[in-house]
């Protein structure tokens, strides 16, 4: 029976039932909201308003006392006055204050304690208060002071003691109330949540019915629509259900249907036109409505398309022949109509453009003619693009031909300072590189072989001076070394009394260290002294600190004699002049103390300064040591290598003897190499003139190869002129310099 419900219906139900939810809990949240605002009205009306009252109670009694206190310590006739005045003003306010505090609801416990606050108040206020006042203004202060320590003082204990219990019950209270809140609070929470859980719960399960209701058969009327819009009819659409969805179901059933009929009729004659057969018709005598005007519409289709593609058929046929003289004569409405205009102007205007290209070639074929163009004039579309390119290919080719052959000309001359900069495609593109690449690879190969020239030339002329050079060096070199002989034989001598030197240094080293070390055991025992001496300082400080700490607590015990004494009248008279005396005693030892303090620390930083001086004196003496042991190893390796220095002299002798043996076979050689490069100098000169016909720059100068030669060959021989002076040096710098024109060489 659900299932033959309406969507209506069952919405209506839905909402209904969400809504009698919704109100229950309502008015269960009400309810709970009601009770925990009574709650908080009598804790704040009854138990936080009353706390404030018992407040203002307290601080009026406390007030009270001072008053009184006060005109008994300072009798004056305004002092009297005032503070009387102000004790009736408290004793007002607190009468007010209680009577508020009484018209609020009380508890039966809260009602026997405030009577009997209010019992002991009264005594208190009549027996203490007022007899009090009333001694003030008669100036009898013993009078009021007998009052205070025998009715004030007693009567005030169960006064106090009474706002205490007030004030502990009100709190109390309070704590009962918050507990009895929270618990209503828990106990509504947990039935509002368990209410709306299971609310919630069946709302879902009853919606979660509905909607399998509802969309089930929605998603197949979903998916049955889908199917038909997307040409599939071959759907099984099974209705269940009796409501809108079900009917619109069916009517997608008849829908399909239809549709499947009509289908197959089309495709009968489209298959037939696929064979090429468009004498098909569909039979429109059981066709209405949309069916029967798809019917007529493909009919008239059938005939037009029919004697049009025959027409269009004829002159394609001529065209894939050849033939342009073909043409559509019948008249077409419509889209055919403008088929057979654009089929009869293709055919103009091949037979135009075919008739161009013509007159295009043979210029270009048989004159070599590139300057010949396609007439753009009255052109559009693939006829314009056609002559658009065939004139774009008539202008790269006519402009990349002029620069190959102006390149080509050039380097027949010998000119390597021309090349083709504008930008080609393809293959034209392709030629510009390889080109400009020859070109490129001739100027790097003319310049690289200019330079070589011109290094061998310079190279070979150097070799030459060299040799000269080298001649006269090895004449010096043999002097030299008779001179160096004799130098080695003093060295030898000097290295001997130097070994005896470092001996006797070391053992002054061995002596000092010895004597460092002993000062520097005499510093660690200063600085064991000086911390000794800054931790007694430390101390002494501790203890000043304990006799400072002492005043101050013969201070504050000689503030509160003083103060004992001023209660006690005259009696403490004498008692106040010696805890006077006592309170100047004391400031005055903490003063001293401050002092002896300041003094005592001032000491310790001065202590502390002169133990950091001796331990950097102490860190140093260390070094000094240190330093004094590296000496002592120095001088020992000094004196090792004083002796390895005798042997290597006996080494530098033999060496001697073996170079005046080579300085003469270097003067054979010297000989050999002088004609060698006189042949290599005149060599590069001949290819030089060979080279120098290339032009490589724009200044067309081909005669500046032979000025650049000579130019680097005065530099090089500049630092060989130079070295002349350093034959009349003394013999040492002599020797140095011969051996590093030996290693030059």
């Amino acid at each position: 029976m659900f299932s033959n419900l309406t969507i209506k219906s069952r919405l209506l139900f839905m909402i209904s039932f969400l809504s009698l939810l919704l109100i229950g809990i309502g008015i269960y949240g009400l309810y709970g909201m009601a009770k925990s605002n009574e709650g908080l009205r009598s804790v704040y009306e009854d138990r936080t308003v009353a706390l404030g009252q018992l407040d203002i109670v307290v601080r009026k009694l406390q007030s009270n006392r001072i008053a009184n206190a006060n005109a008994i310590m300072t009798p004056t006739p305004e002092n009297i006055q005032k503070s009387t005045a102000e004790m009736e003003e408290n004793i007002a306010a607190i009468s007010k204050t209680w009577d508020a505090y009484m018209a609020t609801t009380l508890t039966p416990e809260e009602k026997i304690l405030a009577d009997k606050f209010a019992e002991d108040r009264k005594r208190f206020v009549v027996e203490g208060l007022k007899a009090s006042i009333s001694a003030l203004r008669s100036n009898n202060v013993k009078e009021a002071e007998h009052i205070v320590e025998t009715k004030i003082r007693p009567l005030f204990v169960p006064v106090r003691e009474g706002v205490n219990a007030l004030i502990k019950l009100q709190l109390d209270e309070a704590e009962k109330e918050y507990k009895a809140s929270t618990e209503r609070y828990t106990s509504t929470r947990n039935i509002a949540i368990t209410i709306i859980v299971a609310g919630v719960l069946l709302a879902l399960w009853s919606g979660f019915l509905l909607l399998r209701a509802i969309l089930g058969p929605l998603g197949t009327a979903q998916e049955v629509a889908g199917k038909i819009a997307a040409g599939d009819l071959s759907s099984n659409i099974v209705i269940h259900h009796n409501d809108e969805v079900g009917k619109l179901l069916h009517s997608f059933k008849s829908m399909q249907d239809a549709l499947s009929s009509l289908v197959k009729e089309i495709q009968t004659v489209v298959n037939a036109s696929v064979q090429g057969d468009f004498s098909k018709r569909l039979d429109l005598s059981n066709k209405q409505g949309f069916g029967r005007a798809i019917g007529e519409s493909l009919n008239q289709l059938s005939d037009t398309t029919n004697t049009g593609l025959s027409d269009v058929m004829r002159v394609t046929n001529a065209l894939a022949a050849g033939d342009l003289s073909q043409k559509i004569t019948q008249e077409y409405p419509g889209v055919f109509g403008q088929t057979k205009t654009g089929v009869n102007n293709t055919v103009d205007a091949l037979v135009k453009v075919v008739a161009e290209i013509q007159q295009i070639v043979e210029a270009a074929a048989a004159r070599g003619d590139f300057s010949v163009k396609m007439d753009m004039a009255g052109k559009q579309g693939y006829t314009k693009t056609l002559s658009e390119l065939l004139n774009q290919l008539s202008d790269v080719t006519d402009t990349g031909l002029r620069d190959v052959m102006r390149v080509s000309n050039a380097l027949a001359v010998g000119d390597l300072t021309q090349s083709i900069s504008k930008d080609y495609p393809g293959l034209f593109g392709e030629t510009k590189d390889g080109i400009n690449a020859t070109v490129e690879n001739l100027k790097t190969l003319v310049n690289e072989i200019k330079v070589a020239v011109e290094g061998i030339n310079t190279g070979s002329k150097e070799i030459a001076q060299g040799n000269q050079d080298l001649s006269q060096r090895t004449e010096e070199q043999a002097s030299s070394l008779e001179e160096t002989a004799s130098s080695m034989e003093e060295l030898t001598s000097t290295v001997k009394q130097n070994a005896e030197n470092a001996k006797q240094a070391n053992q002054l080293a061995i002596g000092a260290s010895g004597v460092a070390g002993k000062g520097g055991a005499v510093v660690h025992q200063v600085v064991g002294t000086m911390a000794s001496i800054n931790e007694s300082s430390r101390k002494i400080v501790d203890i000043i600190s304990v006799i400072d700490g002492i005043a101050f607590q013969t201070n504050i015990l000689a503030l509160n004699a003083a103060v004992e004494a001023a209660r006690a009248g005259e009696q403490g008279r004498g008692f106040a002049v010696v805890a006077a005396e006592v309170r100047n005693l004391a400031q005055r030892s903490a003063a001293a103390a401050k002092e002896i303090k300041t003094l005592i620390g001032d000491s310790v930083d001065k202590v502390e300064g002169g133990t950091k001086l001796v331990a950097e004196a102490g860190s140093t003496m260390e070094e000094i040591v240190t330093s004094i042991k590296r000496v002592t190893d120095i001088m020992a390796e000094i004196s090792a290598a004083s002796s390895e220095q005798s042997a290597g002299i006996e080494q530098v002798n033999q060496a001697i003897t073996q170079m005046d043996e080579v300085t003469q076979q270097n003067a054979a050689l010297v000989e050999e190499a002088a004609a060698a490069a006189e042949s290599l100098e005149e060599q590069a000169q001949n290819l030089s003139q060979s080279v120098s016909v290339f032009k490589i720059d724009n200044s067309g100068n081909r005669t500046s190869t032979s000025r650049q030669i000579a130019a680097p060959t005065e530099t090089a021989m500049a630092p060989r002129r130079a070295t002349t002076p350093a034959r009349s040096a003394p013999k040492p710098a002599k020797a140095a310099s011969d051996t590093d024109e030996w290693q030059e060489f």
